[in-house]
């Protein structure tokens, strides 16, 4: 498992000739629990080139994956707006509320995890984008779950720990497909040298591993900070914001932030694999996330610190999942 997460981290490595790289991670530590959706990490690079298609091609992966969209028989690209590519390599942890167990527990949620590989396209322009995003994954054993959460725990001597993981949901390759489209919907520069916007999404996906419509709306308040598409998206997919819509950014800057995420779920491989199992894990069709957020901007970099409020992931829960996390993203 270990020579397989390297080599893919190798691979990861090699495309990092571009200028745009950012880090990931979620816990449910930051707001004192360790259940369910308890742990997510996203290593994600995007090329930073500006121009259309026609001026700029930074690199043979970017224009690769430009003609591979350009190629699918839905007629909706346009070459005259600019265009990146990236990759990013992603993980989430999902483990019922009592981890001292070692039985499965069946009136909770399974031990499960999920290892992906994602390659996406951005096309946009001042205001607005288009998403083409291809996620190839696994779950059970082979996504480093185990391992992943019982070495953060060793590292955390106040955690417990795991003991649940032999009853891991077995092991099922994925695929997934999206598609989502972004836009500033509003924006203003008020005389206290304030700056505001407000940013909507919308998106659809469908695979073996999650098939759901979902929609976001998110406002900011602030000051110097890095005009982008300001997007939150449960959970690890966050890479539009890295489309920086002016030149490197000056100075000190910082925002705040406050958004409403909507998702009405048609299929989820843990929840609805789980329930064949025996699993109490009828899904909740309609799902509402809250979040709250601050970043603190230094010329190319950017420091974010969020807390996120959740819906229960399944009918037979009532209890609101929390969690909180921080991303860094730096412009070479």
């Amino acid at each position: 498992m270990k020579q397989k997460i390297t080599k893919l981290l190798l691979l990861f490595s090699l495309t990092l000739n571009a200028d745009q790289f950012s880090f990931l991670f979620y816990n449910d530590a930051f707001s004192g629990t360790d259940r369910h959706f308890t742990n997510g990490m996203n290593l994600s690079w995007i090329d930073d080139s500006l121009g259309d298609i026609e001026e700029t091609k930074s690199n043979s992966y970017s224009d690769f994956v430009y003609n591979v969209v350009d190629a699918l028989p839905l007629n909706i690209m346009n070459n005259t707006k600019n265009h990146n590519a990236g990759i990013s390599l992603s993980q989430i942890i999902i483990t019922p509320d009592d981890i001292s167990k070692s039985q499965a527990q069946y009136d909770d949620m399974p031990y499960a995890g999920h290892l992906a590989l994602a390659f996406y396209m951005f096309e946009w322009d001042s205001e607005s984008f288009k998403e083409f995003r291809v996620e190839l994954g696994v779950v059970g054993k082979k996504s480093g779950a185990e391992f992943a959460q019982k070495t953060l725990h060793s590292i955390l001597s106040s955690a417990k720990d795991p003991k649940g993981w032999d009853t891991q949901l077995g092991t099922q390759y994925t695929a997934n497909a999206l598609f989502r489209y972004g836009e500033i919907s509003w924006q203003d520069n008020s005389a206290s040298n304030l700056s505001m916007d407000w940013f909507n999404h919308f998106g659809v996906q469908a695979g073996n591993f999650v098939t759901d419509v979902f929609g976001g709306s998110i406002f900011r308040i602030g000051n110097n900070y890095v005009r982008n598409f300001n997007l939150h998206y449960p959970y690890l997919k966050e890479e539009a914001s890295l489309l920086r819509l002016d030149n490197k950014h000056r100075g000190v800057g910082w925002s705040l932030n406050a958004g409403i995420n909507t998702e009405l779920l048609a299929y989820s491989y843990i929840l609805d694999e789980a329930k064949k199992e025996g699993y109490s894990t009828d899904k909740n069709i309609v799902n509402i996330a809250l979040y709250g957020g601050a970043d603190l901007y230094y010329e190319e970099h950017k420091l974010t610190f969020f807390y996120q409020a959740q819906s229960p992931y399944s009918k037979q829960d009532n209890t609101i999942e929390t969690f909180g996390g921080l991303i860094y993203s730096f412009q070479f």
